[in-house]
């Protein structure tokens, strides 16, 4: 096939290109990493679309005029041949080609037309939108609507009704109606038949990837902004206000797992969720303990390392098989554990053989490493436990610093998803999964052990935060081993 635009395309181009023009989707998103080429190859289709439908119209669409002219419009200009221009109407944003075929430069303008008015006069073959996670989803549905409303009076065929689209990862509408469905991973259920995503990552393009400099410069980029705009992972979620944990920062608080890795000379630190669906959630920690001189007196500083998680899915998800899995990754480990968890699931549960409660099940499972029981005899306040986390995150509150290893990537979605509700607590929404039809909260199990853990082992850094200084007494569940060192 000839392009007839100044770039050649790579494979992953080609194939949003082949996407497009195959007339089998109404809907295809090229999305990932920056630098994959996803704006050349949804401009470059744009110019294919315009030349093999001679009189059709077509629309590219970003947030704003400003951005349009920044960006898109000096991408275009690059890539399309001016012998193919008959004419650019400037106060109108339109480039009118030499067979009648035009293309329309629109700007959202959302916060100027929120009930998109100005969309309803758009009379158009399909559309192109430019960084749609930064367009309102109300406006994907109205170009959903609008695409293929012009029919090209001197085109021999009809063009495709279609809406092409490019981005970077987000957390906002693209992830919910698009990504998620795409992996298998929505409530809403899989991808329409007739919607198309095609994952880009920098390494998709050869022509930044020869560039070995420039490679290399972006290591030193912040964990999670290298997870995202490098390697497009979706799941690596930005914060877009309303969090539980206010102050639980990514590039403050996420390390790479070889910056956090497992320390066989120190306790292993085992916190759960008494949950089933999505799974059954366990976070692995280890705290490293630094011995600063104040004055005469030597103070110690924590370092809560979260080291490892595991989401034990159905059918894994159970004690023993989430135990296994302890097990498997931690032969040989001789150090110490100590479990700690949700004071409500310290009790004789019915839906278990009589005489077994939650924790005598993972005590039991994990008898080889001697584990010692740490679940406190009931729950603090939600509030307040929110309160002091995101003292802890902020302020390193008691000397003590939580860090994150990149390998919790359940736990760190949960910590930037789970929202605050109006009195301060969480926001623990309910999902239907649309093939079991079993309900479940989505977020806030890693976000619970998490502070099961951190209010049991730092119960009197918790206590003096409580009684705004005092110190008040706390009482743990019942102990099996006393031999290890807490």
């Amino acid at each position: 096939m000839t392009t007839e635009v100044l770039f050649e395309p790579s494979p992953k181009q080609t194939e949003f290109i082949e996407a497009v023009l195959s007339g089998d989707y109404r809907v295809v998103l090229f999305g990932g990493a920056i630098r994959g080429g996803k704006t050349y190859a949804g401009l470059g289709t744009v110019l294919l679309l315009c030349k093999f439908y001679p009189g059709s119209i077509w629309a590219v669409v970003r947030d704003t005029l400003q951005t349009l002219r920044q960006t898109t419009i000096k991408s275009f200009k690059k890539i399309c041949p001016k012998n193919f221009i008959q004419s650019y109407n400037q106060a109108t944003q339109t480039v009118t080609f030499t067979n009648g075929s035009q293309l329309i430069f629109f700007a959202e303008g959302y916060e100027d037309d929120k009930e998109l008015d100005r969309w309803k006069g758009l009379e158009v073959s399909g559309f192109l939108l430019e960084e749609c996670n930064e367009l309102q989803k109300v406006s994907f549905f109205k170009a959903i609507e609008r695409s293929g409303s012009y029919i090209p009076p001197i085109s021999k065929t009809k063009p495709p009704p279609i809406v092409m689209m490019t981005c970077n990862p987000s957390s906002n509408w693209v992830k919910e109606l698009i990504y998620d469905r795409w992996d298998g991973s929505s409530p809403l259920g899989p991808l329409p038949a007739t919607w198309k995503y095609i994952p880009s990552k920098i390494t998709d393009n050869p022509y930044v990837t020869a560039d070995e400099k420039y490679m290399e410069s972006l290591k030193d980029m912040p964990t999670y902004q290298y997870q995202v705009f490098v390697e497009g992972d979706w799941n690596i979620q930005l914060k877009i206000g309303g969090e539980y944990l206010k102050c639980f920062e990514l590039d403050k608080h996420v390390r790479k797992a070889s910056l956090l890795q497992y320390d066989p000379t120190l306790p292993l630190h085992i916190s759960w969720d008494d949950n089933v669906n999505p799974y059954l959630p366990c976070g692995i920690f280890q705290i490293h303990i630094k011995v600063v001189k104040e004055g005469r007196n030597d103070v110690n500083y924590f370092e809560v390392w979260m080291i490892d998680e595991i989401a034990g899915k159905t059918p894994g998800n159970t004690v023993k098989s989430v135990c296994n899995e302890i097990i498997r990754k931690y032969p040989n480990h001789n150090a110490g554990m100590f479990v700690y968890g949700d004071a409500t699931a310290n009790k004789e549960d019915t839906k278990l053989e009589k005489g077994f409660d939650f924790y005598r099940l993972i005590l039991d499972n994990l008898a080889a490493y001697k584990p010692q029981s740490k679940v406190i005899s009931h729950n603090p306040a939600v509030v307040m436990r929110a309160n002091w986390m995101n003292t802890i995150f902020e302020k390193e509150f008691g000397r003590t610093r939580i860090l994150i290893s990149d390998l919790c990537k359940n736990a760190i979605t949960d910590f930037v998803k789970l929202k605050e509700d109006e009195n301060g607590g969480k926001a623990k929404v309910v999902i239907q999964d649309p093939d079991t039809k079993v309900r479940y909260q989505q977020y806030g199990h890693f976000t619970d052990l998490l502070e099961y853990f951190m209010v049991s082992r730092f119960a009197l850094q918790f206590s003096n935060y409580q009684s705004g200084g005092g110190v008040a007494s706390i009482r743990f569940g019942k102990t099996t081993s006393s031999k290890n060192s807490y």
